[in-house]
């Protein structure tokens, strides 16, 4: 697995730190962290912000206990495109950036070059989900990307994970993923699904399907239970669950929920959220 955490220098940017290191480390992943330098910071900055939010991910992840290994010096070398850039290698790899431009081209850019599995961002807490002096910045990158986003709103630890599995297409990473933040925020885990006209969407086989979604999770020890709505309630009880926890709402390509969240729809779901918001693709 590889993830990328997206930074800049506020402090938005240094809590996701925690979370980010943990799941790191639980998954044994490949990380890059990509800081951004925006208009009017300087490239010392941005290098000591980069370098501060690195050893804090160090020490968190385990230290010299974790896959991570940390540079005794940090020099960053110019990349093909300009950026500045710092490898390093324990069991896993650890590599630095540090991207100018566009910040939200910067960030999709690299993760497509990386081809990430995962996008890590923070944004400022409550109604808005903001980067500094950059509008709908998270917004974009949770639409745009095409890998799955974890958004994490500043300040909120969630209790409850509300996952909203679309049932019979969901995949095997994503399950892990909501395994992840069940574990990492101690949290309780609400699966919901659908119901049409005539009952359960799908019926016999997804009925099977969430029981083994619901027992894969007990399993794991968690306290986890199902709950279903009704297929045209779906807006209405996604918007209600984000003051509830953390959102996890599947997004692939054979989403029922991918045709029903357009990306204008999506981007305010994030910006209105109380809590993180994780999509799944």
């Amino acid at each position: 697995m590889r993830i990328l955490g997206a930074l800049d220098k506020e402090s938005y940017s240094l809590g996701i730190i925690q979370d980010l290191a943990r799941l790191c480390s639980n998954t044994w992943s490949d990380v890059t962290l990509v800081m951004v330098q925006k208009a009017g910071d300087s490239e010392e900055s941005c290098k000591k912000a980069l370098i501060s939010c690195t050893e804090n991910f160090y020490k968190m992840a385990g230290e010299g206990e974790g896959p991570y290994a940390l540079p005794k010096q940090f020099h960053f070398q110019v990349g093909p495109n300009g950026s500045l850039e710092l490898h390093t290698k324990g069991h896993k790899e650890l590599t630095l950036k540090i991207c100018m431009g566009d910040p939200a081209k910067a960030i999709l850019k690299e993760s497509n070059e990386i081809e990430s599995d995962l996008i890590v961002i923070g944004c400022t807490k409550g109604i808005g989900c903001e980067w500094e002096g950059v509008l709908g910045l998270p917004q974009k990158i949770a639409r745009d990307a095409k890998c799955s986003v974890l958004v994490v709103k500043e300040t909120t630890t969630p209790r409850q994970i509300i996952s909203f599995l679309d049932q019979t297409n969901v995949s095997q990473e994503s399950l892990e993923l909501i395994n992840q933040m069940v574990t990492i925020h101690e949290a309780g885990l609400k699966i919901v699904g659908l119901m049409g006209e005539k009952g359960v969407v799908g019926k016999g086989d997804v009925e099977r399907k969430m029981l083994e979604i619901l027992q894969y999770y007990i399993d794991k020890n968690m306290h986890a239970w199902i709950t279903f709505i009704e297929k045209n309630d779906i807006e209405k009880y996604v918007a209600q669950a984000t003051s509830e926890g953390m959102v996890a709402l599947w997004m692939g390509k054979q989403s029922f929920f991918a045709k029903i969240f357009s990306r204008d729809l999506l981007g305010k779901l994030i910006e209105y959220a109380q809590s993180s918001v994780l999509i799944l693709r």
